[in-house]
């Protein structure tokens, strides 16, 4: 996917070169690594010219810098909502917290503090309006990613915030009140560090994981298994290619092993060329292992006896083709019940177990380069959830997708990205005052 160059009058910023065992003398307050989402939420939603904050109380203006491995900034950001960015979701904070599965209750406080409310507050009093359409999402009104990656960058430097692209991070050790940050062989001294290196979905994009590996090696930091989220799944012996793009509305899935369910969920299913997709399946995929079971209700929340009691009745005296009293009783793609009905025949108790629970042995999930997130990432005991400080190293922050934490689609994983960046930020700023 080719991203256009960010507009030269916005900001700009410049390719770090290799300078050998070169040290910058200049103490920042912050150091951020990685220039996603995450990160330049992180400098740009920071309040640092209020009265009272630390720029003010030390008298002298903050310094920051935000260390990005890319040549540029922000290309994840810019690939989200299919390039139209959708940056949250409509409703009440408290619908959200069931959206990151069991790690929801550990992020109640950074959400209900810096809520999806805060994020459209931010966004529209910085230029960027904002509209929610009939699901919930959020998007800007302009529905281009551009416009939101444009503010951020802008805020950023409003911020005191110097931004080097072409800078990956390979070492990162702490001092007695401070961190050293080593990129291209220069080295960086902070205050505070913010990790906002994101996962591994994307890997052409700069999110390859790869920092995972500094974290381990210099500070001992454990990291959880990293598996592809948000992703399609294969399975054996997949039948629907023929009816690629065909979509259903509402249509309960779930995915089972060794008999027992293990994750479920209702939303839109998508038929594709090879595999099955749509929110009903990609928000559930991280569950799915090879030899698993993925079961499709087409009918939810109709079960099998109330199906075959409806499948009776417009049989009893009906002409036409099964697979067109199908389409009509239960509205389905006549195309789908045409190709149903070839594969499973023509008995009623079949065809409405089937249409209630037809079976698929999954065979894989696509892997990081399809995935829209990663599960796995830095484990949150070693975070506090409300600042996003790691317990054992002081002055060293982790937010976004850095973080074990994966939500639904929707605009939910966006929303942490700029919670998590907030809470961390904030302290940051205290701290400095002290």
């Amino acid at each position: 996917m080719l991203i256009p160059l960010l507009k030269p009058y916005l900001f700009v910023y410049h390719i770090a070169m290799k300078n050998t065992s070169a040290i910058n003398n200049q103490i920042y307050d912050v150091i951020i690594i990685g220039g996603g989402a995450s990160g330049l939420f992180a400098a740009a939603a920071a309040d640092l010219h209020a009265k009272g904050t630390a720029s003010q109380c030390k008298g002298s203006a903050f310094k920051g810098l935000i260390l990005e491995k890319t040549a540029r900034p922000g290309t994840k950001l810019l690939m989200s909502g299919s390039g139209q960015c959708n940056i949250t979701h409509a409703g009440s904070i408290k619908d959200f917290i069931g959206c990151y599965g069991d790690k929801g209750k550990k992020l109640r406080s950074c959400l209900y503090k810096h809520s999806n409310l805060a994020l459209m507050e931010f966004l529209e009093d910085n230029g960027v309006e904002v509209f929610t359409r009939e699901d919930g999402k959020v998007f800007p009104k302009s529905m281009d990613a551009h416009d939101v990656l444009y503010m951020l960058i802008r805020r950023a430097k409003k911020n005191g915030f110097e931004l080097k692209c072409g800078s990956e991070v390979t070492r990162l050790l702490q001092a007695t009140d401070s961190w050293t940050v080593t990129a291209n062989d220069t080295l960086y001294h902070a205050r505070n560090v913010i990790i906002a290196t994101g996962g591994c979905s994307y890997p052409t994009t700069g999110s390859d994981g790869s920092f995972f590996n500094v974290l381990r090696n210099d500070l001992s930091i454990e990291i959880t298994e990293l598996k592809p989220s948000l992703t399609p799944i294969q399975v054996n012996e997949y039948p629907y290619a023929e009816l690629s793009g065909i979509s259903f509305e509402n249509i309960n899935t779930s995915i089972w092993h060794k008999d027992k369910k293990i994750a479920e969920t209702c939303e839109d299913l998508l038929f594709t060329h090879k595999d099955l997709s749509g929110p009903a399946v990609i928000n559930i995929s991280k569950y799915a292992q090879p030899g698993g079971k993925l079961k499709i209700n087409y009918l939810h929340p109709l079960n099998y006896e109330q199906v075959l009691s409806m499948l009776k009745s417009a049989f009893h005296g009906a002409k036409g083709s099964t697979a067109n009293i199908i389409a009509s009783e239960f509205d389905l793609p006549k195309r789908f019940c045409q190709l149903f009905t070839a594969r499973h025949g023509e008995a009623l108790k079949t065809l409405a177990h089937s249409l209630t629970g037809e079976e698929f042995i999954i065979n894989s999930v696509s892997g990081f380069n399809k995935a829209m997130a990663t599960a796995g990432g830095i484990a949150l005991d070693q975070i506090n959830t409300s600042t996003f400080e790691l317990k054992n190293h002081p002055g060293l922050y982790a937010i976004g997708e850095a973080l074990d934490v994966d939500g639904i689609t929707g605009g939910y994983n966006l929303q942490f990205a700029y919670s998590s960046a907030k809470s961390a930020m904030v302290t940051v700023q205290k701290e400095d005052m002290l």
